[in-house]
C-alpha cells in the first residue's frame, strides 16, 4: 500500500465549518471533505495547507 501524506484544514467560524462537496468529474465525486491536498516534494504539512487554501479558496 502506498502512503500519501495530505493536509486538511477545519475553517470554523460563528459555529458552522466550511466542506466542499468534490465535483462530479472527480474520484468520490458528490463526497464532503474540508479543504486541502496532497503534500509536495519538501512540502511541510503548514506549507501544504496555506497552499491549498490559496489554490482552492483563495485565502491567503
Amino acid at each position: 500500500m502506498r502512503l500519501i501524506e495530505v493536509a486538511a484544514g477545519i475553517i470554523w467560524r460563528g459555529g458552522r465549518f466550511l466542506a466542499a462537496q468534490r465535483p462530479t468529474d472527480k474520484p468520490l465525486e458528490g463526497y464532503w471533505e474540508f479543504p486541502g491536498g496532497k503534500l509536495e516534494a519538501r512540502e511541510t504539512p503548514s506549507e501544504a495547507l496555506a497552499r491549498e487554501l490559496a489554490e482552492e479558496l483563495g485565502i491567503g
